[in-house]
């Protein structure tokens, strides 16, 4: 009777041992395998390469931006991790930042004669660089415009913001408010050979000025486009058909994006400079 009741538990333990088998192979078969997106594995799968890519950059800015606030007491300057906050297409360069090697480095797209490319300070060819009690990111507006006025004017990318910022620090022209001293562009330009005149700010001059198809250099006043900004300058860039304007901010991709009434500009420009090549270099 023993050996019968042991080799009852055995067949019992048996049986038991073949059935979870056959469950947990049956388990494994019956999982569908789960398809990924080859471009990104987090985002869903059959999502177009070109959604795909959209997603990816924000979520990379997502998790730089996670990164930079658990770091954001390391800054030497507030001001560098706060403009990941005002402008997400800064984000990536705030979070490379505390890596970088604070160098300059050459602008080498092309640049069409008569076209000012649209320039940001916080781009990282120059963003970086040492810039009065900053840098070029958060106080480089001034050498930034200037820059966007030389390579429109001369069809040359050898003056970057970083060149002309190592200019106006020469010349002792670096301020704490909007970046760069006006005096700079009345008396400095010629070592960019370019020339510089004043006008009063009314959009009869900003539009007629326009019309001659140079650049308006403008220093604008604090919150002059509704955005909060601190007094920095803009590149008053062209004229549209219907008396609007284009105004190249190198602090704010929003203000850059659309036209402007000239009245709005004439309003918010407290020094507004003509900028053009000299006679040496024409």
């Amino acid at each position: 009777m023993l050996i019968v009741g042991v080799l009852g538990i055995l067949l019992v333990l048996l049986l038991v041992f073949l059935i979870s088998s056959c469950v947990h192979a049956c388990s494994k078969k019956a999982a569908p395998e789960v398809e990924k997106n080859p471009v990104d594995s987090r985002v869903a799968a059959g999502v177009s390469e070109d959604l795909t890519k959209e997603f990816s950059t924000a979520l990379n800015q997502g998790e730089n931006l996670k990164w930079i606030a658990e770091h954001a007491a390391d800054y030497k300057d507030p001001k560098i991790p706060e403009l990941a906050l005002k402008h997400p297409e800064a984000i990536d360069f705030v979070a490379n930042y505390p890596s970088s090697d604070g160098k300059a480095s050459a602008y080498e797209e092309t640049i069409e004669k008569g076209t000012a490319p649209k320039l940001f300070t916080w781009d990282s060819r120059w963003g970086g660089v040492s810039f009065g009690s900053s840098i070029l990111a958060v106080n480089g507006s001034g050498p930034t415009a200037l820059s966007m006025a030389y390579m429109g004017l001369t069809g040359k990318g050898d003056k970057t913001p970083a060149d002309i910022a190592e200019l106006v620090t020469k010349a002792n022209d670096a301020t704490e408010d909007s970046g760069m001293h006006s005096d700079f562009v009345e008396n400095h330009l010629d070592d960019l050979k370019l020339r510089a005149q004043g006008y009063d700010s009314s959009a009869a001059n900003i539009n007629a000025l326009l019309d001659q198809g140079t650049y308006l250099l403008a220093e604008v006043k604090e919150n002059a486009f509704g955005d909060n900004a601190p007094a920095h300058w803009v590149l008053i860039a062209s004229e549209n058909a219907d008396g609007s304007v284009m105004v190249y901010d190198p602090t704010s991709p929003e203000v850059s994006s659309h036209p402007w009434d000239s009245a709005t500009v004439a309003a918010a420009t407290q020094t507004l400079y003509v900028v053009s090549a000299s006679e040496s270099a024409e």
